[in-house]
């Protein structure tokens, strides 16, 4: 285990990034294959699960599934995290709104309380924003709610937010081919003792030597990493990583995933990855990646290659709600 932030929140060295078991990147799985999923990521060693009440697709919610396995378990063994997606909610962020949608979570989740709680994205505005943290203050009180999260803020509002109330972390893209946020928070991180949980570290599946989505895969529209141009080149681009790994007996996904958390542990904030996956060798794969170790030639010549990736990691729809947009207030 290992503590993220100042706030007391202890979770496991990595997590499970949820999402894809039931929404966007193609059909959701069953729930039975999703149950053992789940159970064979934590025999492994995945003890923290992380969820949102947007992924989902048809009559499956994800939360759900992953609440139809947490049952089996006792409440100490895991921690779980959950998010509340202000666009759901009409942009609203008042106690109200914020304390059913924490209901609604925990009732799907089948929980008394969750381990931590993050805003999706920003809401519209800075006042909205110190609004939703004042309404999780009550919930933290209340034990309905453990710790409190973020997820895509920029500096500013995590100073404002953190003011508030405190920020144990904030859930932001971190891979070798998104490095964005280096430069432009981590330094807030630090000032402020908030931990970071990385999404997409494998950048949604590409550095792990995916082949290129099926139609219909949200990627394909929202990502331009993944138009046919650009994928093309990103496909050469892991190609050099695997070969690099070949040599140290790992996958281009557990150098990417190593090369991370070396590169965390170098700019001296606490972080956890939560990379994703349906498939139960994959996951074993991931949390392997744990244990590779990387010399500091190793470390260069991957963060070279990193730079050699085609498109951005978002279309300009999809940064305006995010990182880049909190930049450009």
């Amino acid at each position: 285990m290992v503590s993220l932030g100042g706030t007391g929140l202890q979770v496991s060295s990595m997590g499970f990034g949820c999402m894809g078991v039931t929404a966007f990147y193609g059909a959701a799985m069953e729930d039975d294959a999703a149950v053992e999923l789940f159970k064979s990521a934590f025999e492994m060693g995945f003890k923290h699960f992380d969820t949102a009440e947007v992924y989902r697709a048809g009559d499956k919610t994800n939360e759900e599934q992953l609440g139809n396995f947490l049952k089996t378990l006792p409440r100490d063994s895991f921690t779980v995290a959950t998010k509340f997606f202000p666009g759901v909610h009409e942009g609203k962020c008042d106690q109200e709104t914020v304390s059913a949608a924490v209901d609604a979570s925990l009732s799907r989740l089948g929980l008394e309380y969750v381990d931590l709680y993050y805003c999706h994205r920003p809401p519209p505005t800075i006042e909205q924003a110190e609004e939703w943290m004042r309404s999780m203050k009550t919930l933290v009180e209340s034990g309905k709610v453990r710790h409190v999260g973020l997820s895509e803020y920029g500096a500013d509002w995590i100073r404002r937010c953190h003011a508030v109330h405190p920020v144990a972390c904030v859930q932001q893209e971190w891979s070798l081919i998104t490095r964005g946020l280096e430069d432009t928070v981590v330094p807030v991180y630090k000032e402020l003792n908030i931990g970071v949980v990385a999404y997409s570290p494998l950048a949604r599946n590409l550095l792990a030597g995916a082949e290129r989505p099926a139609e219909g895969d949200w990627r394909l529209n929202t990502v331009p990493r993944f138009s046919e141009e650009n994928f093309a080149k990103n496909q050469e681009l892991v190609g050099k990583i695997a070969a690099m790994g070949e040599a140290k007996g790992k996958s281009a996904a557990q150098l990417s995933l190593a090369w991370l958390y070396h590169q965390a542990r170098a700019l001296g904030v606490n972080m956890i990855a939560i990379p994703g996956t349906t498939k139960v060798a994959n996951a074993s794969s991931n949390i392997g990646a744990l244990e590779v170790q990387l010399s500091e030639q190793e470390m260069k010549d991957l963060t070279e290659l990193g730079h050699l990736v085609a498109g951005e990691r978002g279309n300009d729809q999809y940064k305006a709600m995010s990182l880049e947009g909190q930049q450009n207030l």
